[in-house]
């Protein structure tokens, strides 16, 4: 649901007494089902935090006004559980982030100009002019989703994310700008000598990287070795500069089921950037904790992120939103076990894959980190579109692999018992079931 209970246009001019208007003209059953979605959606992109004059609303704030509402007359609400309402179905409307205006303080005024930025920045990326601002909020919110389409036919919709506010801020990378088939010599390298067969040449990339897939197969080699050789591949890479490359997706054994994925079924592997000194950036943990901590945090998440598939409305209220590629700074000013391991300067590309007709998102990333406070460190889009390009071949390896019915290795789906030093590089050697603790 995003506009199908949305009543038709209103000619009341102030958006305030629009949105009484709009939540008027749904009869009590159309209400109570769009508070319930709204419920669903709100417990799930955590944390947020709202103010509308001394008011202030986190997640649970925002559930406990939901339910106050129900049966409650509108022209009975309060000015504060309209703004805060309002703003949750316009953000179900118009499918914008509603961490946008985390730490806001919401007024209609407040949301009418986000959305006047919004229609400039999408007309902008179209190469379009400003063009008139008029219409109802309500409409005009509903017509962002078809422009942000518009943009996503040859942009890839990302975000940057501040760790110390939790506020996220849209952005649009060129796809043509990932250039997805240029594979260089020294990933083509790294690739040969982890796996023991040579990429083979292809007009683009996802056949030279679907054809490899096929040859490990063949050659009874596990297709998570070309993951693990892209993820150590990442950290050598001087243009990235990063401390760590993190490769998590799941094995393929319950892609019919999602929302039934345990962590034992999903592969995640952290490689670490040669010569690290962990005590020297001030982290807590030693590298190979460093490894697992970061792995089995990272199997939690596609297990929470799975919930949205869930049938059972309990279980999907628990799950993590699903995420698109962002550059993240701060990441430890509030998550103690990103303090422990180091998580400071993040960008991540979500992988959302193709399986027998439908699209799975939260099932995989690909993400880098560098363990440093030295703001200058910040990743750019330029080093994002570096980690996009990976996670688009590790995407090929993926659906190659589980289209021929081969799962990814068991080994990289646990806890990391024993790792060994060689050269300075963490590197596991040797892995132990030990169940999902």
């Amino acid at each position: 649901m995003t506009t199908d209970l949305l009543p038709a246009a209103t000619d009341v001019a102030l958006p305030g007494d629009e949105a009484r208007t709009r939540w008027s003209a749904l009869t009590d059953a159309e209400r109570d089902e769009v508070l319930l979605l709204l419920e669903e959606r709100v417990v799930i992109p955590r944390p947020l935090n709202f103010h509308v004059g001394d008011a202030e609303f986190d997640n649970d704030a925002a559930v406990e006004v939901i339910n106050g509402c129900r049966g409650v007359p509108v022209a009975d609400w309060s000015y504060p559980q309209v703004v805060l309402l309002s703003t949750l179905w316009l953000w179900e409307i118009g499918s914008f982030a509603v961490s946008e205006l985390n730490q806001a303080d919401l007024s209609f005024a407040l949301l009418d100009d986000f959305v006047a930025a919004k229609e400039a920045h999408y007309r902008s990326a179209l190469g379009r002019g400003a063009g008139p601002v008029a219409g109802p909020l309500f409409d005009r919110v509903a017509a962002l989703g078809p422009l942000r389409k518009e943009i996503e036919r040859d942009h890839v919709r990302c975000m940057r994310i501040n760790g110390a506010t939790w506020e996220r801020r849209e952005w649009f990378l060129p796809v043509a700008d990932v250039r997805v088939d240029e594979v260089s010599d020294r990933v083509a390298d790294a690739l040969g000598d982890r796996v023991g067969i040579a990429l083979p040449a292809g007009p683009d990339a996802r056949t030279r990287f679907a054809a490899y897939t096929e040859a490990m197969i063949e050659a009874g080699v596990n297709p998570a070795e070309a993951l693990v050789a892209l993820a150590e591949q990442a950290v050598r890479d001087e243009e990235l500069a990063a401390d760590y490359a993190i490769i998590t997706c799941a094995r393929g054994n319950k892609l019919d089921v999602p929302h039934s994925i345990e962590m034992k079924d999903v592969l995640s592997y952290t490689a670490i950037r040669d010569g690290l000194e962990p005590a020297e950036r001030g982290i807590r943990l030693n590298r190979a904790q460093i490894a697992n901590a970061i792995c089995q945090r990272m199997r939690y998440n596609v297990v929470c992120r799975v919930r949205n598939y869930s049938p059972d409305r309990a279980e999907r209220m628990q799950a993590q939103a699903f995420q698109i590629p962002d550059i993240a700074v701060m990441e430890d000013a509030h998550h103690n076990g990103h303090r422990a391991n180091g998580v400071r300067f993040v960008t991540r590309a979500p992988i959302a894959f193709s399986v027998d007709g439908r699209t799975l998102k939260g099932l995989a990333d690909f993400r880098v980190n560098r363990a440093t406070h030295d703001d200058s460190r910040c990743f750019t889009p330029a080093e994002l579109r570096l980690i996009m390009r990976t996670s688009w071949w590790m995407k090929t390896i993926a659906e190659t692999s589980w289209a021929r019915g081969v799962q990814f290795a068991e080994k990289y789906c646990t806890k990391l018992e024993e790792y060994t030093d060689k050269d300075g590089a963490a590197l596991c050697r040797r892995a132990r079931i030990l169940g999902t603790r």
